[in-house]
């Protein structure tokens, strides 16, 4: 339950790398450079698989690495993706993202990196399979954020830092913050919707599986039946679709509202998203 998985099923005519170079273009612009790239295929050595942005790295890192694994920047991280895609037919690819929300644990206006990840899939008939895991929505997105002390390594990294702390060393979140961390990431999956009109879309604590053969979705951990924690905080259908519990059981909706996001309508969680 550390992670929230963002889960996005759709169909591109135009094939898998088309889909994939528009995609991180887009994700560029929410989540930052791409750090790392893993390029899967058993025609690629197991360590020859990675390929690291070094612009996004502290630059020791790669004293010890060979140059082959390594390029400059962002964008000829996601040009030597596509080029492996090209050469050995890899049908998946992850992506790790620097990620940058608001730090809501510190005055100032600042960015909080948080590794974000994402795997791309190519499965049959032009569908692709696009997983996100954004981890630890408990520092930046939560609305009762955890504490933390002067003594955690997030803060011990910038000791100097505007954290908003107090006498006895405890840091405190500003809900203000993490109220916009929040309706960033429903703005991001609205121009999402806008962009790409995916067959399914929605996000939790736990995986989502999506079957196009019957237009459902279903919530991948057990626990979610006895875990409110684990049901869906958003999600929406192209054409009108169903989510279950993995052993096809109706969840509990009670705890969900509806609103419009462009031409979509998408349930979400009135607790989690109460601005709309």
């Amino acid at each position: 339950m550390e992670n929230l998985h963002w889960e996005v099923y759709i169909k591109d005519p135009d094939g898998f790398i088309h889909f994939l170079e528009k995609s991180v273009s887009f994700l560029h612009i929410y989540f930052g450079d791409v750090r790392e790239a893993v390029a899967h295929s058993d025609q690629i050595s197991r360590f020859g698989k990675v390929i690291y942005n070094e612009a996004a790295w502290d630059t020791t890192k790669f004293e010890t690495l060979k140059d082959e694994i390594t390029c400059a920047n962002h964008y000829e991280t996601v040009k030597e993706v596509v080029l492996r895609i090209e050469k050995y037919s890899c049908k998946m690819i992850d992506m790790g993202f620097v990620g940058r929300w608001k730090n809501p644990y510190q005055i100032a206006d600042t960015h909080m990196p948080t590794g974000i990840s994402i795997t791309y899939e190519a499965q049959s008939d032009n569908l692709i399979a696009m997983r996100g895991t954004l981890f630890k929505p408990q520092h930046w997105f939560d609305l009762q954020c955890k504490p933390l002390f002067k003594t955690d390594a997030l803060v011990e990294k910038e000791p100097n830092a505007s954290w908003n702390m107090n006498q006895a060393g405890l840091i405190s979140s500003k809900n203000e913050k993490v109220s916009a961390n929040r309706r960033a990431l429903f703005n991001m999956l609205s121009a999402f919707l806008k962009e790409y009109t995916p067959l399914f879309m929605g996000l939790a604590r736990t995986g989502i599986y999506y079957s196009e053969s019957n237009n459902t979705a279903y919530l991948e951990a057990p626990e979610a039946k006895t875990n409110a924690a684990l049901l869906p905080l958003i999600y929406t259908f192209l054409e009108n679709g169903s989510i279950l519990h993995s052993d096809s059981s109706p969840i509990e909706e009670t705890h969900l509202g509806i609103t419009t996001a462009q031409e979509y309508r998408v349930k979400f969680d009135k607790k989690h998203f109460d601005f709309l």
